[in-house]
C-alpha cells in the first residue's frame, strides 16, 4: 500500500509508464495491424502518450478516482477484490479520457468523433481492465516494493 505523496508519485510514474507503453502498442496494432515495425512505432509514439496519460492520471483520475475507490471498497473485501475495484475506477476514468484524446488526434473535432470515441473506449477498456488487474497491478507493485521497501521513501 502506498504510504505517502512521494511513494504515490513514483508508483504512479511506474504504473503509467507500463500502461501507456502497452496500451500505445495495443492501439497501434488494432488500428494499423501487426507489423515488424510495431515496437518502433510504439516507442516513437510513447513519449507524447506518456505525458498525456501521466498528467491525466496524477492530476485528475488519481485524485478523484481514489475518493470513489475508498467509498466502494469495504472492510470485508479481499486484497484481490480491492485491486479489482480500484482497477475498475481507474480504467473507467483513464480509458474514457485517453480514448477521447486518441480519437481527437485521429479524426479531430469532426462528426466522426463520438462514434470513434465510443469504439476506442470499448476496445481500450476491454483490454486495459484485465491488463491492470492481472499484469500491471501485481508486476508494478512487486517491482516498486523491490526497489523501494516499505518505509524507505519518507516525506519530509
Amino acid at each position: 500500500m502506498i504510504q505517502n505523496k512521494k511513494e504515490n508519485l513514483i508508483h504512479t510514474f511506474m504504473y503509467v509508464w507500463f500502461m501507456a507503453f502497452v496500451m500505445t502498442g495495443y492501439n497501434i496494432t488494432i488500428h494499423q495491424g501487426l507489423s515488424t515495425d510495431i515496437l518502433k512505432v510504439t516507442w516513437l509514439s510513447f513519449p507524447a502518450t506518456f505525458i498525456v496519460a501521466f498528467t491525466l492520471e496524477y492530476f485528475i483520475v488519481g485524485k478523484h478516482g481514489m475518493k470513489l475507490v475508498f467509498k466502494l471498497q469495504k472492510q470485508h473485501h479481499t486484497p484481490f477484490q480491492k485491486r479489482a475495484i480500484t482497477a475498475l475506477v481507474f480504467v473507467a476514468g483513464m480509458a474514457t479520457l485517453m480514448s477521447l484524446c486518441f480519437s481527437i488526434s485521429t479524426v479531430g473535432f469532426s462528426k466522426e468523433l463520438p462514434l470513434t470515441w465510443v469504439y476506442n473506449l470499448i476496445i481500450n477498456a476491454v483490454f486495459a481492465y484485465p491488463l491492470i488487474v492481472f499484469v500491471a497491478g501485481p508486476l508494478v507493485g512487486f517491482i516498486f516494493r523491490k526497489i523501494f521497501p516499505e518505509g524507505s521513501i519518507v516525506d519530509v
